[in-house]
């Protein structure tokens, strides 16, 4: 354990000499912080495409859903209406709803999913310690039980015959970041912490507070964001459902919270792969929960991956009241980073519509967005024109309370 968090910690410490090398590639943030630019929707991609999800009595989706979007569909999960619709990724049309919460032995208490490696099979939790398996047809499967501990992990990569969990957060029991277990829900093999866990006792608590739905930081924090301040003066900050583990190019990746490093799981051991050089702005794992002397210091947030581009969020002055949000992509073939004030809209030069706001990337390495009707039409007062436009033909039958609209650029 005291090798791989050695390595963890002191990597970056190395990242020139290895670079040269051609051990891993290296993104460079200092620079890049400093030389920011202005995003267009060309640097993400060629082609710009707008699906507009069917809208009836059946499928209606609240505001700020969750998007998984896969190589035929695109899951819809809905907090507030707690439902989780499937549509046909083509032309949005509405397919079947998946599963349902409640008490009866088919019914997760969550419907946030995961989908396995062949996008077969949705996973659901239920209660501490419980994977419910659904089908695309919506059929219940069946189930896998974990022993407590470790319960539940706080992320999943999912095959035929493995399931890979990730677990970060509070009140952790176990000593690992990343537990292989096999179909049945029994442990196999470990991956070891690379960082120590948040200590949290809870009479040093002063506040706790929970945000939901807010981009205050990026996609990490969208699905929930616990907030720690301690009576020491420090916090800390927990995400939900961060996305740790994730496939590209047939490899496994592997990136934990406050480690600059993006690994490659292979036969079960970590592989330096990609490393976020943050320079002055490297944040010590030693100071997480400080609140003093970090307002400079850069969090690395979610991060998604194609085979052309790594897309990043990272935030500045993550304990502070005057956040600063960063919009990242790394072109793997010319070695070069764009970094982008999030607060400065991705202007679409593809086909002028709205800015495009990137949320996550789909199985198949497409950036995902989406857009409200009703942030559609008052866009459309001002842009009438638009109309006009081959390629925002859907613009014509939209309507204020239809579903969203989702964004897929390649």
């Amino acid at each position: 354990m005291f090798i791989v968090h050695f390595t963890a910690l002191l990597l970056i410490s190395c990242v020139n000499k290895e670079n040269r090398t051609g051990q891993w590639q290296v993104i460079e943030l200092e620079q890049s912080l400093q030389n920011l630019t202005e995003l267009k929707v060309s640097d993400f991609g060629r082609t710009i495409r707008y699906v507009p999800l069917e809208t009836t009595d059946d499928c209606l989706i609240g505001n700020e859903p969750t998007l998984k979007v896969l190589k035929n569909f695109i899951i819809v999960e809905s907090q507030r209406e707690k439902q989780c619709l499937l549509f046909n990724k083509k032309d949005g049309s509405f397919v079947i709803k998946i599963g349902h919460t409640g008490q009866d032995p088919a019914a997760y208490t969550d419907e946030f999913g995961w989908i396995d490696e062949s996008e077969a099979f949705l996973y659901f939790q239920r209660g501490s310690n419980q994977l419910l398996k659904y089908d695309m047809k919506g059929n219940f499967c069946g189930k896998v039980e974990f022993a407590t501990p470790p319960g539940i992990a706080s992320f999943y990569l999912l095959s035929d015959s493995e399931l890979i969990g990730y677990y970060s957060g509070l009140n952790q029991q176990n000593d690992y970041a990343v537990g292989f277990f096999d179909k049945e829900g029994v442990l196999q093999d470990t991956i070891p912490l690379l960082i120590e866990r948040i200590p949290v006792k809870y009479d040093n608590i002063e506040s706790i507070s929970v945000t939901k739905g807010k981009y205050t930081y990026g996609s990490w924090g969208r699905a929930g964001a616990i907030h720690f301040t301690f009576k020491d003066d420090k916090k800390a900050i927990i995400a939900s459902y961060v996305a740790r583990l994730w496939r590209n190019n047939g490899n496994i990746r592997f990136k934990e919270d406050f480690v600059d490093t993006i690994y490659t799981i292979s036969d079960r051991k970590l592989i330096p792969t990609i490393v976020f050089d943050n320079g002055k702005y490297h944040w010590s794992p030693q100071e997480i929960t400080n609140s003093q002397n970090t307002n400079g210091r850069i969090f690395i947030g979610d991060v998604y991956e194609n085979d052309t581009f790594v897309f990043f969020q990272c935030v500045r002055g993550m304990h502070s009241h005057d956040v600063t949000l960063y919009n990242g992509l790394y072109h793997k073939e010319s070695d070069k980073t764009k970094l982008g004030d999030n607060s400065k809209p991705i202007q679409d030069d593809l086909t002028r519509f709205m800015p495009f706001k990137p949320l996550s990337m789909s199985t198949s390495g497409e950036f995902v967005s989406y857009l409200e009707a009703f942030h559609i039409l008052d866009w459309l007062d001002e842009h009438p024109e638009a109309k006009n436009n081959e390629a925002l033909s859907f613009l014509k039958n939209l309507e204020e309370d239809m579903n969203p609209v989702v964004v897929l650029i390649e």
